[in-house]
């Protein structure tokens, strides 16, 4: 009976599929364009070589992929088509017009053979057909007068990990080496970085769960795609320090290795090491690794003496355990009897016959291991591809043109000329025009937001590696992982995460016999989590640890000059702000961990370059909560249209709760001159826009204008202007940097271009809260301690 099959290998299936076709969208144009190098009665011109190794390259890529599913009609007939094209590579072979034509019906096959794996996971309906490309692309050699003979070239391996890399010596000459341009450098890095930090997480979670078998599987085919990239790019020492990694993977999914407990942990050591490459790469670096060699020889030794690989040349032992003929504790028991060839002894032990030993030798240089057993159960439908790449320059001048589009459309709809007529078709117009814009504008919004997810699974790596070194035992919780942020976004929140991490594993958390003894458990808990909130995304990190000590920070910032007096006035959120001034660090002593007092200022000189903001709270013995607020990218909003005097201002809708006009008896004043309104049993602070911008109100009178209450930042305060004009979507233009550190500009998050052509000033509300010093605490929602 055949299992069905798992979502997992569905998705591996699928993924399989869309790659394929787009190598061979890629691959038909660069055929394509040999055709007129063919016709030519000499060997590939210099300018061409590295065109036909693309071709080589991505039919290798297939055929490696093909290989891992089992697809053994697609590895077969994409091996061949390498086989040949190696022969034309290395000038042992002419390139004809017919092999143009060869190579052409083999992407024809390939494509309906996709079609075939995407509706029923397998490929074997097309074996005749796969058989009798294949046959033609071994004879292919026929069309052409060959240059000296070919080397002789091993027959299609059944599908699994390839064989080891050549030695030095057989390896392409200098002069047929793939030239690489900026365009595939940048590629090959990012799918290398996206693919290692995958790896990376599976790592953790296998070392947490070594019975997960399934998380294996996941692995070898993740270091078996970063080989293949490597071995594209030429990055030889990339490409086999990760087939050896593959190859022990491929052992352990078998259950031939016994000991699989230190293979997780020296893999996670290697990564730092693949990761240094790829790094170097981004920089015009060859990609090689200094002790290379070492690095084999080290995961050799997770091996069973009979099964290591240092050799180059795979081991006979090797080959009979893969065929299933005798068991690893047979190798290693005929080693250790070992006075004649390994052959002999275990034929002598009566673990194999002479005929299977045989066998063995004459596939010694190309047996592989066996991939993961087929399903045959089909698909519900067929695999369509959902996704293609998009450079982020259009990107953005798509965003910018729907942003301007919402300019055009506020403009029309009130633009002064329609004043007092009756246009009811021409309304009707606008409202479906308004809900299709809107509509894209909502689309526009998701094209460059990715999950957090990738971001937050480096930060477990990070945890990890911290905690051994902190001595300290610490579970790290991730939430809201599906929550999106902008690309860029993402990378500039990188290191202030990071920073904030060390920082609370370092500072926060207590070591395990101080936890104890405080009748905490003796693992500390992390969160890192991301939500949706206010218009903004808040990347919340937060522990269990010891929470900030007042004393302590003040005695510091006073020492360094960083604070006028004792401090005494200052807040408890205005005390927690003082971390992040330049310099400032309460660690006793200097670790390689932190205390150098330049982490925390990275964080606030990063967030302030995509206009985000800090909070900081904190409970002594109970841990502490800090919070990244990144507005969204796309800066369009929903608005509220304002009047202050001759003045107008846009308010974000989302912070308003409510408008009134108070009564005289509402109002009152502060002993510190605060005005305050009673609304429902609270009093709230007032902040007067015409006093903040030295505008003439029409009425300096309370009861004569109208209160805004706003909620932020759970925080209130009353905002008082003369008019509300209405609701309108509003495009955020920011602001030059001379007129934004005006100091006159505070609270002013960006402008705008109102319908009659005029520019008006949009609010920022958290600004607004500060000023009104409703955040340090005259009205605070929150219950006491949070």
């Amino acid at each position: 009976m055949t299992l069905p099959p798992t979502s997992e290998m569905l998705e591996i299936y699928a993924e399989f599929v869309l790659e394929c076709r787009d190598l061979l969208d890629q691959l038909e144009p660069d055929i394509l364009a040999l055709r007129e190098v063919a016709v030519r009665p000499e060997a590939i011109p210099p300018e061409q070589l590295d065109v036909l190794n693309a071709i080589f390259r991505l039919f290798h890529s297939i055929k490696g992929g093909a290989g891992f599913l089992n697809l053994t009609r697609l590895a077969s007939t994409a091996h061949a088509a390498e086989s040949l094209l190696d022969l034309v590579r290395t000038g042992q072979l002419l390139l004809a017009p017919g092999h143009i034509d060869l190579l052409c019906r083999t992407c024809d096959f390939i494509r309906s053979a996709l079609d075939q794996v995407a509706a029923e996971l397998s490929d074997e309906a097309s074996a005749p057909e796969a058989a009798a490309v294949a046959a033609d692309l071994h004879n292919a050699t026929a069309l052409a007068a060959p240059a000296p003979p070919p080397r002789a070239t091993p027959p299609p391996p059944a599908p699994g990990p390839e064989p080891e890399p050549a030695a030095p010596e057989e390896e392409t000459p200098p002069e047929l080496i793939l030239t690489i341009t900026p365009e595939m450098r940048q590629r090959f890095v990012q799918e290398a970085d996206e693919i290692l930090q995958e790896v990376e997480g599976l790592l953790l979670d296998w070392s947490k769960s070594p019975a997960r078998v399934e998380l294996v599987h996941e692995l070898f085919r993740r270091l078996h795609s970063f080989k293949g990239n490597c071995g594209f790019m030429g990055y030889g020492d990339l490409e086999r320090l990760s087939h050896r990694a593959e190859t022990i993977l491929d052992l352990a999914r078998q259950g031939q290795l016994a000991n699989q407990a230190p293979i997780a942990a020296t893999l996670l050591n290697l990564l730092d090491v693949w990761k240094g490459a790829v790094a170097a790469i981004a920089t015009d670096g060859a990609g090689e690794i200094i002790g290379v060699d070492l690095y084999l020889e080290l995961l050799d030794d997770l091996l069973p003496a009979g099964l290591r690989l240092s050799s180059g040349k795979k081991p006979l032992g090797a080959i009979l355990v893969e065929r299933g003929v005798v068991t690893a504790s047979d190798v290693d028991l005929a080693l250790a009897r070992q006075k004649a060839p390994i052959g002999e002894i275990l034929v002598e032990m009566g673990a194999a016959t002479p005929e299977q030993v045989s066998e063995a030798l004459a596939e010694q240089a190309v047996a592989p291991a066996a991939g993961p057993p087929r399903t045959e159960a089909p698909l519900a439908a067929a695999i369509r591809r959902q996704d293609i790449r998009v450079d982020l320059d259009k990107l953005d001048s798509l965003i910018n043109l729907i942003g301007e589009l919402v300019i055009a459309e506020n403009m029309i709809l009130h633009s002064p000329d329609l004043a007092g007529l009756e246009l009811d078709r021409f309304n009707k117009a606008a409202q479906q025009m308004s809900k299709i814009v809107k509509e894209l504008q909502e689309v526009a919004m998701t094209i460059r937001m990715i999950p957090v997810a990738g971001l937050f699974r480096r930060m477990t790596r990070l945890v990890h590696d911290l905690s051994g070194k902190c001595g300290k035992k610490v579970d790290l919780e991730l939430v809201g992982v599906e929550t999106e942020l902008d690309k860029t976004v993402i990378e500039t929140i990188t290191d202030p995460l990071v920073h904030l991490i060390r920082n609370s594993l370092d500072h926060g958390l207590e070591p395990p016999e101080e936890r104890q003894a405080k009748g905490k458990p003796a693992t500390g808990r992390v969160t890192l989590s991301a939500s949706h909130e206010e218009g903004e995304v808040w990347i919340t990190i937060a522990d269990d640890g010891r929470g900030l000590d007042r004393k302590k920070i003040l005695a510091k910032a006073a020492a360094r000059g960083l604070l006028a007096g004792d401090g005494a006035e200052l807040s408890d959120r205005e005390v927690a702000g003082l971390i992040f001034l330049p310099g400032f660090s309460t660690a006793d002593q200097v670790t390689d961990v932190s205390g150098r007092g330049v982490g925390m200022d990275v964080v606030k000189q990063n967030l302030t370059k995509i206009n985000g903001k800090i909070d900081v709270t904190s409970q002594p013995g109970q841990g502490t909560r800090i919070v990244l607020r990144i507005p969204l990218t796309m800066a369009i909003i929903d608005g509220m249209l304002l009047r202050v005097g001759a003045a107008t201002y846009i308010l974000p809708i989302l912070a308003i709760r409510e408008s009134f006009r108070p009564a005289a008896q509402a109002i009152t004043v502060s002993p510190d001159g605060q005005e305050l309104v009673m609304v429902r049993e609270h009093l709230i602070p007032v902040l007067r826009l015409h006093d903040l911008y030295g505008v003439t109100p029409d009425s300096p009178r309370l009861d004569e204008g109208i209160l805004i209450v706003l909620e932020a930042q759970a925080a209130t305060i009353c905002l008082f202007v003369d008019e509300i004009l209405g609701q309108q979507q509003t495009v955020i233009k920011g602001l030059s940097g001379y007129i934004s550190h005006m100091g006159s500009l505070t609270g002013i998050s960006g402008c705008t271009i109102l319908g009659n052509g005029e520019v008006c000033l949009i609010l920022e509300v958290g600004a607004l809260m500060e000023l009104s010093g409703a955040r340090r605490g005259l009205v605070d929602r929150r219950a006491p301690g949070a």
